[in-house]
């Protein structure tokens, strides 16, 4: 994502929303900065959905949205290995349940409906074929920052 003045407005209303719902690594993105974070986060769904794509998926499930940014922020900086793949799904996880959990009481039938698609979601990022893939060209980019010079 481009850190223009509404990109920045908007990841720094998605950081306050990690922080107020107690999200897991809403410390660690606030830290980061809302630069760095605007330059990983890139919305809801893979690159290869493209922008248009991404941001509509982004809006129907904006719920979610607090947890993809710190999950897009642990991919790009990713180190390639499969404990911090795995950490970074599992918190992905746990972090749209707390979401879902957030948004609706739990007499609601819709919390489960929004506990479903995340788990829909955790599928997706933590799948070998795809996901374990996705996370290994996050690290070659991330090394390729670093040759650069690009400590982010």
């Amino acid at each position: 994502m481009e850190a223009n003045e509404e990109n920045l407005a908007h990841v720094a209303e998605l950081i306050e929303k990690a922080k107020s719902a107690g999200l897991v690594g809403s410390d660690w993105a606030e830290k980061m900065g809302l630069a760095w974070c605007a330059e990983a986060y890139n919305g809801i769904g893979p690159e290869f959905m493209g922008d248009r794509l991404r941001d509509k998926t982004s809006r129907l499930l904006s719920i979610f949205e607090p947890a993809a940014l710190i999950h897009d922020g642990r991919n790009h900086v990713s180190d390639g290995t499969h404990a911090s793949f795995i950490y970074a799904n599992d918190e992905f996880r746990c972090n749209c349940h707390m979401l879902a959990d957030r948004a609706y009481p739990w007499w609601n039938w819709k919390r489960y409906r929004a506990r479903l698609v995340a788990d829909v979601l955790f599928d997706f990022v933590s799948a070998d074929g795809f996901g374990w893939r996705a996370w290994l060209e996050a690290h070659e980019r991330f090394v390729k920052r670093q040759q650069k010079g690009n400590n982010q």
